[in-house]
């Protein structure tokens, strides 16, 4: 094996690290593919949500979707843990990573804790 082959192969076992570490602090839904997310049937108060979320995703409403699906049942540091790992991979505006996405999820009820805490959190 030369050095170009050992170090892709080091990457592609570090990149399966980083998924784990992501799963573990995601929680139970963080298996759920945006592919499958993606085609969950969502209740009406779900697809309003979205389309909120939306903008935040760059417009995107294939993430924005997958997105709610995998938090629905997750604690607030899983949320926020996976809002940092979504900004890092530019699939959530970092413009709109604060306010905007806190404000969402709040009046939604799906992150109950305080603004400040989100900031906190999320970085």
């Amino acid at each position: 094996m030369n050095t170009k082959e050992t170090t892709e192969m080091l990457r592609e076992v570090l990149r399966g690290i980083h998924a784990n570490q992501v799963n573990i602090l995601t929680g139970d839904n963080a298996h759920v593919s945006y592919e499958s997310a993606a085609k969950t049937a969502l209740t009406e108060d779900q697809k309003n949500t979205v389309a909120r979320l939306k903008p935040i995703f760059y417009g995107n409403e294939e993430e924005a979707r997958a997105f709610l699906v995998r938090v629905q049942d997750m604690k607030a540091v899983q949320i926020t843990t996976l809002v940092n790992t979504l900004v890092s991979e530019k699939k959530i505006s970092e413009l709109s990573r604060h306010r905007d996405l806190y404000t969402v999820l709040n009046e939604c009820g799906i992150y109950d804790k305080s603004e400040s805490n989100w900031n906190q959190q999320v970085r």
